[in-house]
């Protein structure tokens, strides 16, 4: 497995918080999964979220080669939409560059990608993808201010949130097995989407070690950062965080919360919000978090070993499709498409 599968289950990244903000749904107790069609190009990497009420996967990585062989990581423009009531895929319009390992988050009802890598060069670009008229369609909405990959993006109203990540691709070996993170920041920034020409606020960044991977997730009021992990160059130890903290958004302060589960340190998985718990959904491992009595519930585990990057909120399911699986070593991608229903005991 490679690190980023490691301390993040690869990018969680990547984050579909803003779509499962407004769910009316609290989460009960017990959660079983079962899977649906599998995703057309199998991929890690990429940014995600809700948009015309289907899920949205843009852009990502995948390895050219074959079992035992596989020669060099390359990096998609592909996007396609998963309808929840068909449960088929959709192609979309491909994105306007190659890009993986970027942010993400969904702001008044459009797909955000922030940053990332193309596969030669850091993406200052942010791109949009919005639905009207019947189509989708992909345009350009000005910069970030700095080289971020592997950071987080949330969505609240219409202002994005930009939470850490690292300033260049630091790969062990020139086929692009990933990565370090001795470039890691624990910035945070916002942008008001409707007026984005007011440019972006630099906020409080986060406490503690700087660090990458973990996953964030907000539930309208505060922004939840959870685990994360540290390597500065190949041959050095992983170190893995099991902090909690949470970013309250009106008063501007962050704050230590309860500590991870020991088996979800470093890597706690993809965060999803509903109503008033958070699932943090990892490789096999599946937890909800109760922020308000700081209590950590082990539910169902996923039915296979996979990294998924996002999980949303659609027809009353938990959905999540692509990512890392281990079948065929780290590099091998994932098609399987998640669904998780909820009931009461």
């Amino acid at each position: 497995m490679n690190r980023v599968a490691r301390y993040c289950g690869i990018r969680v990244l990547l984050l579909a918080a803003s779509s499962s903000v407004l769910s009316p749904l609290s989460i009960a107790q017990t959660l079983s999964w079962t899977k649906s069609t599998p995703l057309p190009e199998p991929r890690a990497g990429y940014s995600a979220g809700v948009v015309n009420g289907k899920l949205v996967i843009a852009g990502g990585t995948y390895w050219e080669g074959s079992k035992g062989h596989w020669t060099k990581k390359l990096f998609s423009a592909s996007t396609h939409a998963f309808d929840p009531v068909t449960q088929t895929w959709e192609k979309l319009p491909d994105a306007p560059s190659p890009v993986g390992y970027a942010a993400s988050a969904v702001a008044g009802g459009k797909l955000f990608v922030l940053g990332g890598y193309d596969g030669t060069h850091v993406n200052r670009k942010i791109f949009v993808l919005e639905y009207g008229n019947g189509r989708y369609a992909w345009r350009s909405f000005g910069d970030i201010p700095a080289d971020r990959l592997f950071a987080h993006a949330v969505g609240v109203g219409n202002t994005i949130y930009l939470l850490g990540g690292v300033t260049q691709f630091e790969p062990f070996d020139a086929v692009g097995t990933c990565c370090t993170s001795k470039t890691a920041a624990n910035s945070l920034l916002s942008l008001d989407t409707l007026n984005p020409k007011k440019g972006w606020t630099h906020l409080p960044p986060h406490p503690g070690a700087k660090r990458w991977g973990g996953c964030a997730v907000t539930d309208g009021k505060s922004i939840w950062m959870f685990g994360g992990g540290f390597q500065g160059a190949a041959s050095d130890p992983v170190t893995k965080f099991d902090e909690a903290l949470r970013y309250d958004i009106a008063s501007r302060k962050w704050e230590v919360s309860k500590s991870l589960p020991k088996l979800a340190e470093g890597a706690p998985g993809a965060p999803l919000f509903l109503k008033d718990k958070i699932l943090l959904i990892g490789a096999r491992k599946v937890y909800q978090f109760n922020p308000k009595r700081l209590e950590y519930t082990e539910l169902s585990p996923l039915p296979e070993v996979a990294y998924v990057e996002t999980f949303v909120w659609l027809d009353n399911k938990v959905i999540g499709s692509g990512g890392e699986n281990t079948i065929e070593g780290p590099r091998r991608r994932s098609e399987w498409t998640f669904f998780g229903k909820l009931s009461d005991r």
